[in-house]
């Protein structure tokens, strides 16, 4: 049979348990704000039983309970609420980052505004409507120059200010491209740092959460793939089809987007389907930038503005009888300016269609002003000038509202995975008061025990023996 100290060893099992059950909810508690933290709790198991002879039966071995035994410090984490976080995180960094660009690029255009190329468009119309009416009015035709510089400044202008988000978005993509390699970098570190703490039979618990808190950056520069392999704990992260961090071989790869928006980890090619990389990448290379993109489409309004001005204007007659003059150079909106003659003296500017009708003959002037309601092939539409323009304008306006909407709707859905997550790994501070509550219940009682214990020695130690003395 046992002795009485051999219920002093379960009791102590019983104290030591739940010490480390309350040290962990301490722990919880503690962290309960901090970013990327996970829930962890002690997961108890009883202790090998004493195979005792006779105690149950005369003849028979007996199972004595040994009291209790932490198994291990578990961490709260499901893995499927992380990729859906992940995914999620990946889509709003994507479009967050267009529609910051877009808004940025929404302020550049100022519409409706005075600096606005409508504002100053119609301004340039009305200026040779109204020099049509006075063609041998100095005047008139200070106006119909200075509308004609307003224009092509405005252009210049709008031009430089998509330039310059163009310019923005590959810095930015060359300083998230940078944070990506420095988070790997720190991932294949903590990699390391796991499988040590593993290696001994440990569970590096906070060193997991660090190392998640730093995969979901990643997740939100681009799509991620993240494996687990063998019981080192040590994770793989891909980027589209490379790895830009390999476990087996304990690296971390460098990802590089080129000028074309071509990335690739280690030199080799692969794929950035989402994230704050893929957004700046779409911003300046299909957005602002492409066949199709702002500057193109501005570039075409600009080049048929001059064409079309200059084509009526080097027909007529200028006040200083010469003809054959532009009244624009440049056939961007970046280079397009009013030329050389026309800016040296405004009786260049041509309202006569011939040489025997100047002073007073009008028309080219008129001509010219009638260019704002012809409907011509513009790229790939049929429209006037102003109405290309228009399209322009809400064409931006339609990208920008969509990527806000879009953003809001990815936001919607990171937060049902935030919450989802939150569920499992977050600390509940009502469940952590509780088991604090439980386990210190455990502890009195199992400090109770070895009281109970120390007054049963006590009567064997001073209270027997002692008859007939």
């Amino acid at each position: 049979m046992a002795s009485t100290f051999f219920g002093l060893n379960s009791a102590v099992s019983g104290i030591l348990t739940a010490q480390r059950a309350l040290n962990t909810v301490s722990h919880n508690l503690t962290n309960a704000t901090t970013p990327g933290y996970s829930r962890q709790r002690v997961d108890t198991a009883a202790a090998p039983a004493y195979a005792h002879p006779g105690l149950t039966t005369a003849v028979g071995v007996g199972q004595l309970g040994t009291g209790v035994v932490a198994t291990q410090y578990a961490r709260l984490r499901d893995g499927f609420a992380d990729l859906s976080h992940r995914a999620a995180t990946s889509d709003v960094g994507q479009f967050e980052a267009r529609g910051q660009a877009l808004s940025t690029i929404d302020t550049v255009l100022d519409e409706p505004g005075e600096t606005g190329i409508s504002h100053l468009l119609s301004g340039y119309w009305g200026a040779w409507q109204t020099l049509s009416l006075q063609p041998d009015s100095a005047a008139a035709r200070e106006a119909v120059r200075q509308a004609g510089d307003d224009l092509a400044r405005g252009f210049n202008d709008l031009s430089r200010g998509l330039a310059a988000s163009q310019a923005e978005a590959s810095a930015r993509i060359e300083l998230g491209a940078s944070r990506v390699n420095d988070l790997a970098g720190q991932v294949n570190e903590l990699n390391k740092q796991i499988a040590m703490v593993v290696a001994v039979g440990q569970q590096p618990n906070d060193l997991r959460d660090q190392r998640d808190l730093l995969i979901d950056e990643l997740a939100s520069y681009a799509n991620v793939t993240v494996s687990e392999a063998g019981a080192a704990g040590k994770v793989s992260i891909a980027i589209g089809s490379q790895l830009i961090v390999d476990s087996t071989t304990d690296t971390a790869g460098t990802l590089a987007i080129d000028a074309a928006g071509a990335a690739t980890v280690n030199g080799a090619a692969t794929t950035i389907a989402s994230g704050n990389l893929r957004g700046l990448v779409d911003v300046r290379d299909a957005v602002i930038g492409g066949p199709d993109g702002y500057i193109a489409q501005l570039d075409t309004l600009a080049a048929t503005v001059a064409t079309a001005v200059n084509g009526r204007h080097e027909a007529g007659f200028g006040r200083d009888g010469g003809t054959g003059t532009p009244f624009f150079t440049g056939t961007t909106a970046a280079t397009i300016g009013i030329s050389a003659p026309v800016r040296a003296s405004v009786d260049a500017i041509a309202t006569s269609g011939s040489a025997a009708d100047l002073p007073a003959g009008s028309d080219v002037a008129v001509g010219i002003a009638q260019l704002q309601f012809l409907v011509q092939t513009i790229g790939a539409s049929t429209t006037t000038m102003d109405g290309f323009y228009a399209q322009f304008v809400s064409r931006v306006g339609l990208d920008t509202d969509q990527a806000s909407r879009m953003a809001q709707v990815q936001k919607g859905v990171l937060a049902a995975a935030e919450a989802r997550r939150s569920s499992v790994s977050g600390v509940n501070l009502d469940e952590e008061m509780t088991d604090m509550v439980r386990f210190q219940k455990s502890y009195n009682a199992a400090a109770r025990m070895v009281t109970a214990l120390d007054e049963m020695l006590e009567t064997l130690v001073s209270g027997m023996g002692v008859v007939g003395r």
